[in-house]
């Protein structure tokens, strides 16, 4: 949520290296778009979620989630929020942890989505107890300490047809509107005291061209541009002349999840969640947001979402997630992952659920020094299609020896590092989903040590 209102960014010129569709032209300086920071993950490996912006003093202040483990227990089990700033969009500072038992929520990883403003000198962190309800605590300074405000719901249960969770606070004209739920959306006016209701839930309308109604996700967020109010989620946006709407469904907004919108030196920024080690232990990029001349919103060529189309493992701050299944350790020093063989097939893996999409993959490179007397390398992976019940089932380890494992060739005893590459056509039954991959990296081995300070999929 921002503390200003939003100032228009410079349109001027032509992009010429655009493709836009529907006869739509996008005039941005090249300048704005050098100069936009952009920054794949702002905190690393830390399962930052669903970060939410308040800006204040030329600082940038965000609440988030924060993911329990990448061990993939699934259910998004999130066991707090967290308070971060920073003065440059580029290092970030945390603050302070804020505990489901400082809440009616009590001893539960229900730590979803929220929203952060400020009222009369007292700031209010409204916030997901999971799907179930709405909460609110308040603070008198905006990294805390926070308290329940009221000791229970704000949204309980059945105040509308829909789950009320997921809160978003859009401010205008000295008027807080709270806007909740899934799939469809209602807003409501929040009292001066921000504990309760000034006005009843209502029903918020998004439509398609042809005024058909159209399902919306969970988390919505809010702006407004040159007279137009934009409704965000995830991925896809409509807009709307009136804050309560009817939107008119646009389409693909910049790939990601959860959004938040702040202004920052005239320049429009998002926070989107992204997949930084996993789908369950996420991450949040931060990129520039620009409009085509008819107000819609512009989406580069070469937007993603984090860490798509491949996944990196550079091993840069930690294992990131990998860890020794048998035969071997693992061990991580100075950007490179390492262990001792103690039997054949030494194993290890990566972190679940990595939700990464095959058909936008390739190939697979492994960068690798092998000092033992192994001749063979072997790589498995393991993927699923989505359908019903994709995100609570499979949480139990993968048997590995059910899997499709291909053998590369390698050298033995090596003094450097060298990489090697495995088509993707080569695994048998590569289903839509990327959730985990294994390494034997010495697998006819059963004493030595191996190394690898890189594994990419591309």
């Amino acid at each position: 949520m921002r503390m200003k209102p939003l100032l228009v960014i410079a349109i001027m010129g032509v992009l010429g290296s655009c493709s836009l569709t529907e006869n739509k032209s996008v005039r941005v300086a090249a300048a704005h778009l050098n100069e936009a920071v952009k920054v794949d993950v702002i905190v690393p490996e830390h399962g930052m979620a669903d970060p939410h912006a308040w800006v204040q003093n030329d600082t940038v202040f965000i609440i988030c989630g924060h993911d329990e483990s990448w061990e993939g227990k699934g259910s998004f089990r999130m066991d707090r929020w967290e308070v971060w700033s920073s003065t440059d969009l580029k290092n970030w500072e945390h603050h302070r942890n804020i505990l489901p038992s400082q809440t009616y929520i009590g001893d539960k990883p229900n730590c979803w989505a929220g929203d952060v403003c400020e009222r009369d000198g007292k700031y209010y962190w409204f916030f997901s107890n999971r799907n179930i309800n709405t909460g609110v605590m308040v603070a008198d300074q905006i990294t805390g300490e926070y308290r329940d405000l009221l000791g229970k719901p704000l949204l309980p249960e059945g105040i509308v047809p829909v789950h009320p969770y997921d809160p978003e606070i859009y401010i205008e004209d000295g008027v807080y509107t709270i806007c909740f739920g899934a799939g469809t959306y209602y807003m409501a006016t929040l009292s001066e005291d921000m504990k309760s209701l000034a006005t009843e839930p209502k029903k918020i309308l998004v439509q398609d061209e042809n005024g058909n109604p159209v399902k919306a996700d969970d988390k919505s967020t809010l702006f407004k541009r040159n007279g137009w109010y934009y409704l965000v989620y995830g991925s896809r946006y409509a807009m709307a002349e009136n804050l309560y709407g009817p939107y008119t469904f646009k389409g693909a907004f910049l790939e990601g999840g959860h959004t938040s919108f702040f202004d920052w030196h005239g320049q429009l920024y998002v926070l989107q969640e992204n997949h930084d080690i996993s789908a369950f232990y996420r991450g949040a990029s931060l990129k520039p947001v620009f409009f085509n001349d008819d107000q819609t919103i512009y989406i580069p060529e070469d937007d993603r979402m984090y860490p798509a189309p491949g996944r990196p493992w550079e091993f840069k701050s930690t294992t990131m997630g990998w860890q020794a299944l048998k035969g071997t350790d693992i061990a991580y020093h100075k950007g490179v992952i390492a262990g001792q063989l103690t039997e054949k097939e030494a194993t290890v893996v990566s972190a679940p659920w990595l939700y990464t999409d095959t058909r936008e993959c390739s190939e697979i490179t492994i960068r690798m020094k092998n000092s033992s007397v192994a001749k063979a390398l072997k790589f498995s992976i393991f993927s699923r299609d989505r359908g019903n019940g994709f995100w609570t089932s499979f949480t139990e380890p993968v048997d590995w020896s059910k899997q499709d494992w291909v053998t590369i060739p390698i050298k033995a005893n090596d003094t450097d590092f060298h990489t090697y590459t495995i088509p993707i056509s080569q695994f048998k039954d590569l289903k839509e989903r990327l959730m985990q991959v294994a390494v034997q990296p010495a697998a006819d081995a059963v004493s030595g040590n191996w190394e690898i300070d890189e594994i990419i999929v591309k």
